[in-house]
């Protein structure tokens, strides 16, 4: 089968069209046809070898040669124990925990990280869902805005998360601010957002707003600093940003904790069927629309993370097999 493959860290032109062997599904395995898959900040890293994916996932070479994780497609062939799939079912899910391979024509996939897809939705768009729909929903969970007005600031709004995190708290009935560059302004305000800031021109947490949620979507900020935004028992969450900054957060919070009504937390995305499928029934329902700034053959797939590195994508970047 045909694999966009690298086998060392680098740039996208690190990656190349090869011929691999067709994975075979193991106990508990599903192999996928894939129809659709997205790209996503970890491929970007793992393309790269930033320090913390090179403590993971080999300090000198990758361990795994084919990126990819969220994925949509049909099953193929389904491995021993597998009862919940069959041959030709629409799926959609993660691959993080199944050593990636989503930007190839066949992927295994663990059977417990992949869930039935809709009819009703594409499968382009159920391949933006299973990292990005699910850490957008866990993170507003930390404090789940379900009073009508709750204020909730989200810091990085323009990407894959952030969006729909941002359509998430307005279907929730959340009053939304949020925070990117200039060029990402207009499409947040046409996804509902009622505040956005360029980041390049004012600083949100010298605004004098106090917000209720802070979602955090790549943080540079001193716990002192997003404290002025934060209401006295509002939680911010953060979900990237450098690892120093991770570090801090990680060491900093349970401190701050003791000494302040307000909650500071860090959330890594955790992958949940159930959870998986409120966000994509409220896709169904025309209640959330992913953005997908642009698609991209398989063959365009370093073009796609060339793209990726500008830090310009409004949304997500969708790949179609």
């Amino acid at each position: 089968m045909k694999a966009m493959a690298y086998d060392r860290y680098g740039s996208a032109e690190q990656l190349r069209l090869e011929e691999i062997d067709q994975p075979i599904p193991g106990p508990g395995e599903i192999l996928v046809r894939v129809v659709a898959s997205a790209v996503n900040s970890w491929d970007w890293h793992l393309l790269h070898g930033m320090f913390f994916e090179r403590l993971m996932f080999g300090a000198f070479r990758p361990q795994y040669q084919v990126l990819g994780s969220e994925i949509a497609g049909v099953v193929d062939a389904v491995g021993p124990g597998v009862t919940e799939f069959n041959p030709g079912d629409e799926v959609f899910g993660d691959l993080s925990t199944s050593g990636w391979g989503g930007f190839a024509e066949y992927a295994v996939c663990r059977s417990d990280s992949m869930a039935h897809k809709p009819a009703d939705v594409s499968f382009e768009h159920a391949a933006t869902l299973p990292q990005s729909g699910l850490l957008a929903l866990h993170c507003l969970r930390e404090r789940w805005p379900d009073r009508a007005g709750d204020r909730v600031l989200i810091n990085g709004a323009g990407g894959a998360a952030g969006t729909l995190a941002l359509q998430i708290a307005k279907h929730l009935g959340a009053h939304v601010t949020c925070v990117d560059h200039g060029g990402k302004l207009e499409m947040l305000r046409s996804l509902g957002a009622d505040i956005v800031i360029d980041y390049q021109r004012d600083d949100y947490t010298r605004t004098g707003e106090r917000h209720d949620l802070i979602f955090d979507v790549s943080s540079h900020r001193g716990i002192l600093d997003v404290r002025r935004a934060l209401a006295p028992d509002g939680v911010y969450v953060m979900t990237g940003g450098p690892v120093s900054r991770i570090v801090y957060f990680g060491l900093i919070a349970p401190i701050a904790a003791r000494i302040d009504r307000r909650t500071y937390t860090i959330r890594t995305h955790t992958f949940n069927r159930d959870d998986l499928m409120w966000v994509t029934d409220r896709v169904a329902a025309g209640e959330i629309t992913p953005a997908i700034d642009r698609t991209y053959s398989f063959e365009d797939v370093p073009e796609a993370l060339r793209y990726f590195d500008t830090g310009e994508v409004k949304g997500k970047l969708v790949i179609v097999h």
